[in-house]
């Protein structure tokens, strides 16, 4: 410095001086840009690793659901084939009949059973028979007891009994079954097969 002293004027100071204001200004300028860029560049990124995030979850979501709804299905379906499994097929009616028969002489009641009309709907057929019956009203009870715990869908309606003589009590009722239609079926006259016998008091038919 001692050197320099009386051979750098004012005037070269300033000048030095604004070179390194220049100077300084330009590195704040670069320095500015360049943390600019960068921080728009790190808030695209971050922008996108939260949509990331959230298509993730979004896809977990969907898992979760697409499972649930597979499981829902799968409970639906199973209920459906056992819902088809205690309906009939026409081809069943009649062994049901013989059923329905062997429960009526395993408790040993007299019986008749007389097919009445099917009636249909836009999805099943209820197939109605008129039971009659004579025996003891425990014998009774055994068998309504026996053909509402059956396999299939069967529904009674219509019970009547009498006083009992002798030992001896009539019954009446109608015994109804189903079964599903298939398209084809709707439009197709119903086909009633069923075995009707003629009852005798105190004795099985």
């Amino acid at each position: 410095m001692e050197a320099l002293k009386g051979k750098v004027t004012p005037k070269d100071w300033m000048a030095v001086g604004a070179v390194l204001a220049v100077v300084a200004a330009i590195l704040a300028l670069y320095i500015f840009f360049v943390s600019v860029k960068q921080n728009a560049k790190l808030e695209a990124l971050t922008a996108d690793i939260a949509a990331i995030r959230r298509d993730l979850q979004e896809a977990q979501q969907k898992e979760k659901n697409i499972a649930k709804l597979r499981e829902e299905t799968e409970k639906i379906q199973n209920l459906v084939s056992d819902f088809e499994k205690r309906l009939p097929s026409q081809r069943e009616i009649p062994t049901l009949v013989r059923q329905f028969e062997s429960m009526a002489n395993e408790v040993g009641l007299s019986h008749a059973l007389k097919p009445e009309a099917p009636i249909r709907d836009e999805r099943k057929e209820t197939i109605p028979y008129s039971i009659t019956t004579y025996g003891t009203f425990h014998q009774t009870a055994s068998f309504v007891n026996r053909l509402e715990r059956f396999e299939r869908y069967l529904k009674v309606s219509n019970l009547k009994m009498e006083e009992e003589k002798d030992g001896v009590s009539k019954a009446t009722f109608t015994l109804s079954t189903y079964r599903f239609l298939a398209p084809a079926q709707k439009a197709a006259p119903a086909q009633q097969t069923a075995s009707s016998t003629t009852p005798q008091p105190g004795g099985n038919s």
